[in-house]
């Protein structure tokens, strides 16, 4: 009990924090009260209130939402391996606005991966597997004005939630949305760069998916797979695996997955350098 105590501590944090945000945001109605008691909270939490980041509070938000229904949903059905089988809208959106903050990434590895700036600057082609409600998508959009980004997934509830965001945000020219699986993925040399979110990805379908990315990839084009990161404890590490197992992946350690990208003929496999602070890990691979 005394341990379950001591961890409710963070659960907590985590939900005042995202209260603060979206109070402080989004204009929410509370008291005076509550609204000091959140602020002094968030300080705590992050030091002092300039420290804040403003541009990250629907990201933080929306890890709130998900990382806390998730939590529920993991008590309420542990026994449940695999797929993804939820329909809870403010959890699908939830997943969809914290996965936007993935654009950190993929601006932070333009100086890293020769010609990915580029590419993406001039007329390019973005494909984003796994799109979910499009948030991820809609954000490649915004930082590459320039390209066109396609959103892929399998999952209908995410997609019909995804079309009304992306019409919602005036993109609907910008992102072409599919009901589709990457393993049956037959365009050749039309993309300048794909998103995998690995996570998601049983083990078995990796191979078709990493072969079908490479033949819809320009010559020189980057496959970007992207796995779930936390800090580096080894109680992180456990639950981070835990929550990639449990959302149907397999829990890549960094060198297998990038002998695996090489494997499938990508040139200059590696994993980006982590200087952001969105929960992701980021590898690459060039197709020749």
């Amino acid at each position: 009990m005394g341990t379950a105590m001591r961890l409710s501590t963070s659960l907590d944090a985590l939900a005042a924090l995202a209260a603060h945000l979206r109070v402080e945001t989004e204009q929410v109605e509370v008291s005076p009260q509550v609204r000091e008691l959140l602020a002094q909270v968030a300080e705590e939490v992050l030091g002092a209130p300039e420290a804040e980041d403003a541009t990250a509070g629907p990201a933080v938000v929306g890890f709130a939402r998900a990382f806390l229904r998730l939590a529920t949903d993991l008590i309420e059905s542990p026994g449940r391996v695999g797929g993804w089988v939820h329909v809870d809208e403010a959890l699908l959106q939830g997943i969809g606005r914290g996965s936007a903050s993935i654009v950190e990434a993929f601006r932070a590895a333009e100086p890293v991966l020769d010609g990915l700036g580029e590419r993406m600057a001039a007329g390019s082609a973005f494909l984003d597997v796994g799109t979910g409600t499009a948030w991820l998508a809609m954000a490649t959009a915004r930082i590459w004005p320039a390209a066109r980004v396609v959103g892929i997934d399998v999952y209908e509830p995410s997609l019909a939630l995804a079309r009304s965001n992306v019409a919602e945000a005036g993109l609907d020219r910008r992102v072409e949305l599919r009901l589709q699986d990457v393993t049956t993925l037959d365009e050749e040399a039309v993309y300048d760069a794909i998103w995998l979110p690995m996570p998601f990805l049983p083990a078995e379908i990796v191979p078709a998916a990493m072969a079908a990315s490479a033949r819809a990839l320009r010559p020189g084009g980057w496959l970007l797979p992207g796995t779930f990161a936390g800090p580096d404890d080894r109680l992180s590490r456990l639950l981070v695996d835990l929550r990639t197992v449990r959302s149907g992946g397999y829990p890549w350690r960094p060198d297998e997955l990038v002998e695996t990208i090489a494997a499938h003929g990508f040139t200059g496999a590696r994993e980006v350098p982590r200087t952001w602070t969105a929960p992701v890990r980021l590898y690459a691979g060039r197709r020749p």
